[in-house]
């Protein structure tokens, strides 16, 4: 059987949070019967972990060496860029363009018009209604304009699939729930390295937060959460990431009068070294596409609690199955739930068991069926 050829398009690969999606499955892809070209652009840089254990078959091809990781939906950095796809389709022998994002995902629906032998698969990460996520009016309609173009639409949660199909114009033939894989392997590796907290240290339990402060991810409900949660038992709160609301929550938790109780650790590198030793994640967020903090936690053995938001949270926990689901915007449903899951845990190995359905080679095997199907 003749190997097919598969190319990742989207300037961020190898950097971003997607590009650690595709760069997942087309290395495992290329250990299969693939030949995998990943498209970047001169934003990319060698130095990239896209390039660590990177197989033969694979390419690192760079499109153009003008930078468009900042265009947005400016109709120039459009325009260019299909232009710059255009010609590595037109020269290269692809079967089928894998894109990821929505801004990409239109991109490579507008150049399949022209290069109608390569079979287009579109893979969103995101809820797109203008109501629940506050986008700009504007990608709905290229939504529902390109979208139908491609000959599968891959939605990385049941609701993200439900979203596209009933709001956006997607046949549900052609749209299909992948879920993000998971290097379980990595979180596990990089969970055991030291962490220099004294509050890791001590009997009194942690609960971790980890993402980006912004109002997406509603972290004054959980701050509002725990300060409940204090009421009644104690308990420490640290915090992972950074963001515009990074004062304002700082600001809350001193209101709150539980600041000497929680800290901010700012961005980490390696989150998986305190999801491994915190006593539970807590996710308080409004929505999310998948919830990659879902599964990389699970993978470290660590309980989650999390709000039952649209988005990939319910499906990665299975309704609750493996992680306790509260009302969007409940602060004392929150804490309740915090609470139980302190007082009894659930079996870590069975936490990770669960990790282990999102690994990157089953995930892959899935994409495979996809790439066949749209291969013309």
């Amino acid at each position: 059987m003749s190997r097919k050829k598969v190319a990742f398009f989207g300037p961020q690969y190898g950097m971003g949070g997607a590009g650690r999606v595709c760069a997942a499955v087309g290395k495992a892809l290329a250990k299969m019967r693939y030949d995998v070209d990943f498209l970047v652009d001169g934003s990319y840089s060698e130095d990239s972990y896209l390039e660590e254990g990177l197989p033969d078959n694979c390419r690192v091809v760079r499109l153009t060496e003008a930078d468009y990781s900042g265009f947005g939906y400016n109709p120039v950095g459009f325009l260019g860029l299909t232009f710059y796809l255009l010609k590595y389709l037109i020269n290269e022998n692809v079967d089928v363009l894998i894109s990821n994002l929505t801004k990409f995902n239109v991109i490579s629906a507008s150049a399949s018009v022209v290069q109608n032998s390569v079979g287009v698969v579109l893979v969103e990460q995101n809820l797109l209604r203008t109501k629940l996520t506050r986008r700009g009016h504007i990608i709905p309609y290229l939504v529902q304009a390109h979208y139908p173009l491609a000959d599968m639409v891959l939605a990385v949660s049941s609701d993200v699939r439900k979203d596209l199909c009933e709001n956006h114009g997607i046949s549900a033939s052609k749209c299909r729930t992948i879920p993000n894989p998971l290097n379980v392997q990595d979180v596990v590796s990089k969970s055991i390295q030291t962490v220099d907290h004294d509050w890791f240290q001590s009997n009194i339990p942690v609960i971790l937060g980890v993402g980006r402060f912004v109002e997406q991810k509603q972290f004054s409900l959980l701050l509002e959460a725990f300060e409940r949660l204090t009421r009644r038992r104690e308990a420490r709160l640290v915090l992972a990431g950074d963001g515009p609301l990074m004062d304002d929550l700082r600001a809350l938790a001193a209101e709150l009068r539980i600041d000497k109780r929680v800290d901010f650790l700012g961005f980490v590198s390696n989150p998986y070294k305190y999801m491994k030793r915190a006593e539970l994640l807590a996710i308080s967020s409004k929505y999310e596409g998948f919830g990659v903090v879902v599964t990389e936690a699970l993978a470290c053995g660590t309980p989650v609690v999390s709000t039952n938001c649209p988005g990939g949270p319910s499906d990665i926990l299975n309704d609750g199955e493996y992680g306790e689901l509260v009302d969007v915007g409940n602060a004392r449903g929150l804490a309740d739930a915090m609470a139980y899951t302190l007082d009894d845990p659930p079996d870590p190995e069975r936490l990770v068991k669960r990790a282990r359905h999102y690994r990157a080679d089953k995930v892959a095997d899935r994409y495979a069926k996809v790439i066949d199907r749209a291969t013309r």
